[in-house]
């Protein structure tokens, strides 16, 4: 099994957003050489504030408030030390501060979710992705939680997601929950932890707003009012959603399918098949190798000096080898 390639979750989401990138990151290994409180390091945290709040069972953990200050007083200590002037400390603090009443808030507005019963939180998988008949990569990856929800006696698994804007329509076609889908009730069946006849029905989406708590006060049906008790024009979008849905077996089998299909392509970019390609897009300088690819794109040798000075080689794959 470990002949065949990995493949990870957000090597997948960077081979479709930009092939070139794909290579850079997942093929030959680079990292940016700072972390910075951007996004993906948010959240990072936040799925480690609510992984140690789920614990087996009924049972909570610490509360994710104070996970979330424990783990980013660590990240803000090291950028503070290890970062040249590139660390812009107030930015790193209203990261902090906003990650600490977004999960107050989440536990005032959900208290402890006495209908879920945690079945497996933060569990990591191996799985062999077989195209043709035959394996074609190794696919590793880790779901947030499987849920029992008591209301209706459904298993569920649960993906745990922060955003500055709640968007939901896509979830139907979510490639990340959908094959987590697809793998996990086969998994925890040849573990023994769903009986015969059990499946994982379908999935929450557990979304957190990226923003501070609005503290005007509200009536009875949760309407924020004006300083003189009228209901407000402005009412902000809700802070959480949880957006169930649901996925047949035809749409799970379909998920496995994309993903051998997706192994096929990068295979091909490996091999010389068919060429490294770029996708630029209006998104393309938050992309961490911008800078590169831009020396890249005028043809310039140099890019090669950036990502070796700006950048570290790393094992993307270290940790999914540790944890098989």
């Amino acid at each position: 099994m470990d002949q065949l390639p990995i493949l990870r979750t957000s090597e997948r989401a960077a081979a479709k957003r930009c092939m070139f990138r794909w290579w850079l990151e997942y093929r030959e290994g680079y990292r940016p050489r700072h972390v910075q409180a951007d996004a993906l390091w948010f959240g990072i945290g936040i799925h480690e504030a609510l992984a140690k709040w789920y614990l087996k069972g009924k049972r909570r953990g610490p509360h994710p408030a104070d996970t979330w200050n424990a783990w980013v007083g660590d990240e803000i200590a090291f950028a503070r030390t290890y970062l040249d002037d590139t660390f812009d400390e107030p930015v790193w603090v209203d990261a902090a501060e906003l990650g600490e009443s977004m999960l107050e808030a989440y536990v005032d507005y959900y208290g402890k979710d006495p209908q879920w019963h945690v079945i497996a939180v933060e569990r990591p998988f191996r799985v062999r992705i077989i195209r043709k008949g035959r394996p074609v990569a190794i696919f590793a990856s880790r779901w947030d939680a499987v849920i029992r929800d008591l209301v209706d006696g459904r298993i569920k698994l649960l993906e745990n997601k922060s955003a500055a804007q709640i968007s939901t329509a896509y979830l139907e076609l979510d490639d990340q929950g959908g094959s987590y889908l697809a793998v996990a009730s086969q998994i925890l069946k040849a573990e023994g932890v769903l009986r015969k006849g059990e499946e994982i029905e379908g999935i929450v989406y557990n979304f957190l707003r990226k923003a501070m708590p609005d503290q005007r006060p509200r009536n009875s049906q949760g309407l924020y009012l004006n300083k003189d008790e009228t209901v407000s024009k402005k009412q902000p979008p809700p802070m959480f959603v949880r957006e169930p849905v649901t996925r047949s077996r035809e749409e799970q089998h379909t998920q496995l399918d994309r993903i051998a299909d997706e192994v096929a392509v990068m295979n091909a970019v490996r091999d010389g098949t068919i060429p490294l390609t770029k996708t630029p897009t209006k998104d393309c300088p938050r992309c961490p190798f911008w800078g590169p690819c831009v020396l890249h794109e005028r043809g310039a040798e140099s890019y090669k000096s950036v990502l070796q000075s700006n950048f570290i080689r790393v094992d993307p794959y270290e940790d999914m080898r540790k944890s098989a």
